[in-house]
């Protein structure tokens, strides 16, 4: 198939060499181009939508649109929010009134808010607590009534906690690496809430079986298996075969007790599809 992908972030990067490792023809288009990007690419701006829009003289039968601000410490109420979900919205308007099959866009678990109960989606309620999170949800909403009457099929994919190589060096996986490589404490400021760590691995696994499997609109992509923080913390000093324990009894912050997992039941688990990573494997492709 021909295959569409905006943005080629740490987990856009992972679905395309899935995708062009599986045969699809993969149209890679992103700010900057990639070495280790083997498909065919397009740089370019996606607020610069009249040029954006010459991308689809390609005729791809899939679009998968992951391009987000996620930034750690600034994407939760960065401003720049309202203009991804308006760019995703006039995403939306043009591609449902197009000859393209299928439309992917990822979101994320944040759009369900605080939760003390394991996520399904369709059922479990929309409750978006930041800027990022609303302004996804606000997009969502918006592109859901636009294709209500549309030929092309629509999937949110909501993705829960993701890691995986290339993540940003903010993300608390990589900065527990590198606090432990350099002999470093480490101070966990939430270790009281339970997290779906779900691999980019897994992820473009998941987009894959999405494709070509009749899934719902709305989809949970994670494991359904929760770790606190600490225990990542544990599970990585292991895997560094680390006698150094400071981090072990440095103080840590208690947290918000949250809870932020897919449920065994929820639509993409319910339709086949299985994770193949566990924690333990998921972090030594990072090693590796």
């Amino acid at each position: 198939m021909r295959i569409l992908v905006i943005g080629s972030g740490f987990i856009g990067k992972s679905i395309i060499h899935k995708l062009h490792a599986e045969g699809h023809d993969v149209l890679a288009f992103s700010q900057k181009e990639k070495e280790e990007i083997k498909c065919e690419q397009i740089q370019g701006d996606i607020f610069n939508f009249k040029e954006f829009l010459k991308v689809l003289e390609w005729q791809p039968q899939v679009v998968i649109h992951t391009a987000w601000i996620t930034t750690p410490g600034l994407y939760r109420d960065d401003s720049s929010n309202y203009r991804y979900a308006e760019f995703t919205i006039k995403l939306g308007e043009i591609i449902a009134k197009s000859d393209i099959e299928h439309f992917i866009v990822l979101g994320t678990c944040a759009e369900y808010g605080q939760q003390t109960q394991p996520c399904i989606a369709g059922f479990t309620p929309l409750s978006p607590l930041t800027l990022y999170a609303k302004q996804k949800v606000f997009a969502f909403n918006a592109i859901k009534k636009l294709f209500l009457f549309s030929n092309v099929r629509l999937t949110w994919a909501r993705v829960f906690y993701p890691y995986g190589p290339g993540q940003h060096h903010k993300r608390l996986i990589q900065q527990i690496i590198d606090s432990l490589e350099k002999r470093k404490s480490v101070h966990l400021a939430d270790i009281s809430s339970t997290y779906d760590w779900v691999s980019t691995t897994d992820i473009a696994s998941a987009i894959s079986w999405i494709i070509s499997k009749n899934t719902p609109i709305e989809v949970d992509i994670g494991t359904s298996f929760g770790y606190t923080n600490l225990e990542v913390l544990y599970t990585i000093e292991g895997l560094m075969n680390l006698d150094f324990q400071s981090s072990r009894t440095q103080e840590h912050g208690f947290g918000n007790n949250e809870f932020f997992t897919v449920a065994k039941n929820s639509p993409l688990l319910r339709s086949g599809w299985l994770p193949n990573d566990t924690l333990v494997l998921g972090l030594e492709r990072i090693f590796s």
